[in-house]
């Protein structure tokens, strides 16, 4: 009989080297984007003011993994980050003004309510969105 030679071990291929993950950058520069038209836009201010939060946080993570070297796109991350920032500013203000025009106006808008409550048709109606015009300060 013969005797079985041992196995020669199989060769081991180079590892490949890691490839880059640079979704975190696209993701808070397409946010960031975003969140600035919706801020500017005014209506949309309130999504923007949880998005751009978001984005600039997802852009912070993106800087930090290209310190590690393990994302390539170091500009898209720092223009994402930048226009979070913005548009979290923007939001930011745009809440700060529209809290303190309604803390302004609650007399208006309790009056308005009452006068709401105590109509019977529509020309009421009308005369108490009419005062309610004329007494609103901006």
């Amino acid at each position: 009989m013969a005797a079985a030679q041992p196995a020669s071990p199989a060769p081991t291929l180079p590892m490949a080297p890691a490839r880059p993950r640079n979704g975190l950058g696209v993701a808070a520069l397409v946010i960031g984007v975003a969140s600035l038209v919706a801020a500017i836009s005014f209506i949309l201010f309130p999504i923007a003011l949880i998005a751009s939060a978001v984005g600039l946080v997802i852009g912070i993570v993106a800087l930090a993994r290209q310190q590690q070297s393990r994302a390539t796109n170091r500009g898209q991350a720092i223009a994402g980050v930048v226009c979070n920032a913005l548009a979290l500013a923007l939001a930011i203000t745009f809440s700060v003004q529209l809290g303190t025009w309604a803390a302004r106006n609650s007399a208006v808008f309790t009056r308005f309510d009452n006068c709401l409550i105590k109509s019977g048709n529509r020309a009421e109606v009308s005369q108490c969105i009419a005062r309610f015009a004329n007494d609103v300060r901006p």
